[in-house]
């Protein structure tokens, strides 16, 4: 079986990740700028219920299926694997089905009930046909996740955005923006068919792969007790997730709300909804797009590993793992903090845009670490404890978004995210140290990058407001100022000695 090591798979993994997210910011910035905060606001709404319903059906399928292939894989049963997918098969495409009727049968309902906005009723419609095709194609990148052929689920991500954002451009375009019902059914008509298109690709592709077709040959013998293995393991992912996307749910309806009860407008509490959800997050979070694909290869190759009783393995992709997670989370959070108004006049036009990034950015290293080590935790076969910290954080999120929100405003939110979020990074390390041997290197993987990347941000800032003081010019501001930021960051961390070849060599392959 043709593999590609663990280097590599990080790396197409996390190209194809960065440039999904570049593609997905190229299309909420076109859509915020054709349909305003309001819209953005409104086809956020719609879109968290339509991932709610999406998550019901797939929950789990991509990370279970990658798991235990990884698992099979790592005991040479051919047939095991090909047992394993028969099943994942089933399960999706019956209970995507079941869910994508029971979303456009009652979407009237959902929209003028549970989203208290009828606006969001014909989008709910469109997407939810997209449903059966997104938890199937969730199964077969869960496989070629597994035995390391990250270029064809990253390629089908890729080939999918460039789909759905050239889809958002014309159907706006030719549709109107003006009509916020028609404009969002016009981004969902986009979606659905950008679904479409990665759902025939992905298919194409795990019928014509001959390592699959090998699996046929196979004469290992299959556990009896798949089904069951299967279920244990989908089961606390797939409860996870419930709760979370019923969670996000609640919260995306209660902050509007929020926002209302603490003295703004509905117009102004959707536009400010809108702003955080559809225009902050996605480039606060666009660095996000290197942790999720770290993340996804780790989650196999930990199983990998553990499968096979390598415990060093396990430790030391755990440990440099969260040290380069937080040599970037710094670098982060300086850019932001020091070009954030920058960012958000460049982007969008608005300077209240960029205000929050400053503001939310503080939040970014919780939750870069969080989501790396949530993928550790799920290759350790530790999906219980994230089931039990998701409860635990969708508990507090609630209570808090309920009384801070209409007190604080728009600050009560960003405390909210903050505190949720050191909560929830602090319960997994603990968890993580407490099932591993991995010793936290405080020093090495918080201070140095910390201390770096504040002399970097301040120096960098400092020399763009001597260099051009005057200057309208945004974009050669926030490009020289970036490149400065990263160079000195660079040099710092080299002086420091704080990432060497030793941090970077453990994404090399060994006991294969």
């Amino acid at each position: 079986m043709k593999k590609q090591g663990l280097a590599l798979s990080a790396f197409i993994s996390t190209l194809g990740s960065v440039i999904t997210k570049a593609l997905g910011i190229i299309s909420t910035i076109y859509i915020s700028n054709s349909i305003g905060p309001e819209g953005v606001g409104l086809y956020q709404l719609t879109m968290t219920v339509y991932m709610m319903a999406y998550t019901i059906a797939s929950a789990g399928m991509s990370t279970s299926v990658s798991k235990m292939i990884a698992e099979e894989i790592g005991h040479n049963n051919g047939r095991g694997i090909k047992k394993i997918m028969h099943i994942f098969f089933c399960i999706s495409i019956v209970a995507s089905i079941c869910i994508a009727f029971g979303v456009f049968t009652f979407g009237d309902v959902i929209g003028n009930k549970v989203i208290n906005d009828g606006r969001t009723v014909l989008g709910l419609r469109v997407l939810a046909l997209s449903i059966p095709f997104m938890t199937v194609s969730s199964c077969i990148k869960g496989y070629f996740y597994a035995v390391k052929k990250m270029i064809k689920p990253v390629s089908s991500d890729v080939m999918e955005q460039v789909v759905k954002v050239t889809l958002v451009i014309v159907f706006l375009k030719t549709f109107g923006a003006q009509d916020l019902i028609y404009a969002c059914a016009a981004i969902g008509c986009a979606m659905t068919l950008g679904e479409v298109f990665s759902f025939t690709y992905m298919v194409m592709l795990y019928l014509t792969d001959p390592d699959r077709r090998a699996m046929h040959s196979s004469k290992e013998e299959v556990s009896q007790h798949i089904f069951i293995n299967i279920m244990r393991l989908l089961l606390p992912i797939t409860l996870t997730a419930y709760i979370s996307s019923i969670i996000t749910l609640l919260q995306n309806i209660l902050i509007p709300i929020g926002f209302r009860k603490s003295g703004l407008t509905a117009m102004e509490s959707m536009s400010m909804y809108g702003m955080i959800q559809g225009m902050v997050f996605p480039i606060l979070f666009f660095p996000v797009a290197l942790l999720t694909a770290c993340s996804t290869v780790l989650t196999p190759e930990i199983a990998r590993a553990q499968a096979r009783g390598i415990r060093g393995r396990v430790e030391s992709l755990s440990g440099r793992s969260i040290h380069l997670i937080m040599v970037l989370a710094m670098i982060v959070v300086s850019i932001f903090l020091n070009f954030g108004r920058e960012l958000g006049m460049l982007i969008y036009h608005n300077r209240q845009v960029g205000q929050l990034l400053q503001l939310l950015v503080i939040v970014t290293p919780f939750m870069y670490i969080e989501i790396v080590i949530d993928g550790i935790l799920k290759g350790l076969g530790e999906q219980n404890s994230c089931l039990i910290y998701r409860i635990i954080e969708s508990a507090l999120s609630i209570i808090f978004i309920y009384f801070l929100i209409p007190v604080k405003g728009v600050e009560g939110f960003i405390i909210l995210n903050i505190g949720i979020s050191i909560l929830t990074s602090f319960l997994k390390v603990r968890r993580l140290v407490h099932v591993t041997d991995i010793k936290v290197q405080v020093i090495k993987w918080f201070v140095h990058p910390a201390l770096a990347a504040t002399a970097a941000g301040m120096t960098a800032k400092i020399l763009i407001l001597y260099l051009l003081p005057n200057s309208e010019k945004l974009g050669i501001q926030i490009v020289l100022g970036i490149t400065i930021t990263l160079t000195i960051y660079y040099i710092a961390l080299t002086l420091l000695e704080n990432v060497t070849k030793d941090d970077l060599a453990v994404l090399d392959i060994r006991s294969k």
